[in-house]
C-alpha cells in the first residue's frame, strides 16, 4: 500500500512497478499495464513534474539511446514506514533498563544538537521579525506544514504535522524539549498553547515580539 499520489490508478500502478523493478522503460511499462506508450509517457511526465520520477539514458546497440525511468528519493516517502513505532519501542526499553533520567538525557542532548543546527541556519538574519519568518521557512524546508501569524505584540507559530507524533504521544518530554529549544533559539518566553502530542490538531507556540 502507498499514499495516493492522486486518484489515477494508472499512476499508482506505475509507481508500484518502478518500486518493484528499480527502473523500467516506457515499453516495459506499456506491456505490463496494457496501455499505449504515449499514454505511459503522459503519466510519467505528470509524475516527473511532482518530483516522484526521474530518468536516465541507456544505450541499446545502434541508434538513439532509450530511457529508463525510476523513482526519486522523494517517492520513497509515499511508502509507509514504521520508524516511529521502532523509536517508541527502543525508548521504552531504555526507560525500562536505565530509568527516566536516561530518557531525559537523550532528549536534552538531542535538543542541544538541533539548537546548534538551527542557530547556524538562522545566523545571517537580523531583527526579531526577520528571524521569526526565517524560522518558519526553515521548518517548511524540513518538511513541516507551518504558518506564522502576528496578533498585536505576539507571534503565533503553528505546525500542523509532526514527524515524531507517535513518539511525542508516548514521551511528552519531546514537546517540552522543543519548547525549550524555541526559548533558547529566540531568546523569548515562548509558550506552548496547544500540542499534537496531547491530541490537539496542531502545535501552537506563542512568542512575544519583545
Amino acid at each position: 500500500m502507498i499514499v495516493k499520489v492522486d486518484e489515477n490508478p494508472t499512476r499508482q500502478n506505475i509507481i508500484i512497478l518502478l518500486k518493484k523493478n528499480g527502473g523500467m522503460t516506457i515499453e516495459e511499462l506499456s506491456s505490463k499495464i496494457n496501455i499505449t506508450p504515449m499514454g505511459i509517457r503522459q503519466h510519467l511526465l505528470s509524475l516527473e513534474k511532482k518530483g516522484f520520477v526521474s530518468y536516465t539514458a541507456k544505450k541499446h546497440g545502434i541508434g538513439r539511446p532509450g530511457f529508463v525511468y525510476m523513482l526519486t528519493e522523494s517517492a520513497d516517502d509515499l511508502f509507509p514506514k514504521t520508524y516511529d513505532r521502532f523509536a517508541v519501542d527502543i525508548l521504552k526499553e531504555v526507560k525500562k533498563c536505565d530509568g527516566q533520567e536516561k530518557i531525559s538525557k537523550i532528549f536534552s542532548e538531542q535538543r542541544e544538537k538541533v539548537l546548534r543546527q538551527k542557530k547556524e541556519a538562522l545566523s545571517g538574519l537580523s531583527g526579531h521579525d526577520e528571524i521569526m519568518h526565517g524560522l518558519r521557512n526553515l521548518l517548511v524546508s524540513e518538511g513541516f506544514l507551518a504558518d506564522l501569524e502576528k496578533e498585536g505584540d505576539t507571534y503565533f507559530l503553528k505546525t500542523y504535522n509532526c514527524p515524531i507524533r507517535k513518539v511525542a504521544t508516548e514521551f511528552n518530554e519531546t514537546c517540552q524539549e522543543e519548547l525549550q529549544l524555541f526559548r533558547e533559539l529566540l531568546q523569548r518566553n515562548v509558550s506552548l498553547e496547544q500540542c499534537m502530542g496531547q491530541g490537539s490538531p496542531s502545535c501552537i507556540f506563542s512568542i512575544p515580539s519583545a
